[in-house]
C-alpha cells in the first residue's frame, strides 16, 4: 500500500501544471540595405500547462571582434517598452505569461557591412520552474543588402582604413577614430591603380555589381588585396584588405572624389 502512495504521489507530481517558454526570431519584412534601420523581433510564447511569472528575454546583439572591449556591431534604436540595452544586450521585461499565449518585443538596429556573420540569440526565462529549458533559445544571422555604386572610367579616391588581427568590419575603426588613416589612390581608366606621391606602386582594380576589388602592388608583387561592397547609393563601399603572409588585415572605407 505504501509503494501505491509514493507511486501516485510521483505520477502526481510529474503531472503538475508547469509553464514552457519558446523564443524565436521574426526578421524584417524588408531586408534592409547596411546602414538601413531594420526591425528585428523576438517573439517568446508558453507552451505550458501554466502561467510563467516575471517572464523575460535576453537578446544577444552582434558584437565586434575588438579586443580587450566588446561592442555592439551596430546602432541600436528604438525598442518596445519595457525593453533596455545594457553593453551588447538587450533585456525585455514580458510579466505574467498565462498558456498558451505569445508575446513579443522589437529592437530597431542599424548593422554595417562586416565580413563576418551578424548574430542575434534570444534566451526566455520565468521566475517559475518550466517543464522544459531546452527550446528556451534561439538564434538569427541577419542579412543585408549592398549598393551598386555609380562609377566613371577614371576616379579618384580617397581610403579610410585602421589595422589589426581579424577584424571584421570598418564600424570597427570608426569606434577608435585615432587608429584610422587615410591615403589617396587614382583607379584609372584602363584598370590600373596609381598612388600619388609613390611611384613604385602600382596596381589593379574593377567593379562588378555591388563588388569593388583592387590590389596594390610593389615592382610587380602584390602586396595589399581589397573586395568591398557598396554601403550607399553614391560614393562608398567598405570592404577588408589582406595582405600576402601577413596575419593582419586592415578595414577600409573606399570612397570616390
Amino acid at each position: 500500500m505504501l509503494l501505491s502512495l509514493v507511486t501516485f504521489a510521483s505520477l502526481a507530481l510529474a503531472a503538475s501544471p508547469k509553464p514552457d517558454l519558446t523564443s524565436s526570431f521574426t526578421a524584417p519584412t524588408a531586408t534592409p540595405y547596411v546602414y538601413q534601420s531594420g526591425a528585428v523581433k523576438v517573439n517568446v510564447k508558453n507552451v505550458g500547462t501554466a502561467t510563467a511569472a516575471s517572464a523575460s528575454v535576453v537578446i544577444q546583439l552582434p558584437v565586434t571582434n575588438t579586443s580587450p572591449g566588446v561592442y555592439t556591431m551596430g546602432t541600436v534604436g528604438t525598442m518596445t517598452s519595457g525593453c533596455t540595452a545594457s553593453g551588447t544586450k538587450v533585456t525585455c521585461a514580458l510579466g505574467s505569461m498565462a498558456k498558451n499565449t505569445t508575446k513579443s518585443v522589437t529592437i530597431n538596429i542599424t548593422l554595417p557591412e562586416s565580413i563576418g556573420t551578424l548574430d542575434f540569440s534570444a534566451h526566455a526565462a520565468t521566475t517559475t520552474t518550466e517543464s522544459s529549458t531546452t527550446n528556451n533559445d534561439s538564434s538569427y544571422v541577419a542579412t543585408l543588402n549592398n549598393y551598386v555604386v555609380p562609377t566613371t572610367a577614371s576616379m579618384n579616391v580617397t581610403n579610410r582604413h585602421c589595422t589589426g588581427t581579424g577584424l571584421e568590419s570598418f564600424f570597427e575603426c570608426e569606434l577608435f577614430p585615432s587608429s584610422i588613416s587615410e591615403h589617396e589612390a587614382v583607379f584609372n581608366s584602363d584598370g590600373t591603380v596609381s598612388i600619388p606621391g609613390y611611384p613604385d606602386y602600382s596596381g589593379a582594380w574593377s567593379v562588378v555589381g555591388d563588388e569593388l576589388t583592387f590590389n596594390y602592388s610593389y615592382f610587380g608583387t602584390i602586396e595589399a588585396e581589397f573586395v568591398g561592397y557598396g554601403v550607399d547609393s553614391t560614393n562608398c563601399w567598405e570592404g577588408e584588405t589582406t595582405f600576402p603572409g601577413s596575419p593582419y588585415n586592415s578595414m577600409y572605407e573606399v570612397c570616390t572624389h
